[in-house]
């Protein structure tokens, strides 16, 4: 029994700190190559200032680009901790076709400035 329970206790330990490391805060200037384990996203994150950043979301597929989009709203909320936030899509928005006529070109990355507005100060 106490075998089991310490085996748990290591999982969840483990479990915690992975969820913990979630959202990856490099050095302003320096780009990180990450993976989102929720929508299934890999793309490269640039932190421009405090409050910048440039995201270079990588294109799989065309129905991956939904994924791409949440993944975007919802990683930006997460950079901007919860603040009010702009971002500006460079490149890579894709077109719909509902059925093609011919084989899809390369898709370039969704390429993205992202600027999380602060609070005021008072004076």
């Amino acid at each position: 029994m106490k075998g089991k329970m310490l085996n748990s206790l290591t999982i969840t330990t483990i479990l915690a700190l992975l969820v913990g490391c979630n959202v990856a805060l490099a050095e302003k200037g320096e780009t990180e190559k990450l993976y989102d384990f929720d929508e299934k996203v890999h793309y490269y994150q640039t932190k421009i200032d405090d409050n910048n950043y440039h995201l270079e979301i990588q294109s799989d597929d065309y129905q991956h680009f939904k994924n791409q989009s949440v993944f975007l709203l919802r990683h930006a909320d997460r950079l901007c901790r919860g603040n009010p936030f702009m971002l500006k899509v460079t490149d890579g928005v894709q077109e719909y076709d509902r059925f093609p006529t011919k084989p899809r070109k390369y898709q370039p990355p969704l390429t993205v400035l992202l600027q999380c507005e602060t609070e005021p100060t008072k004076d």
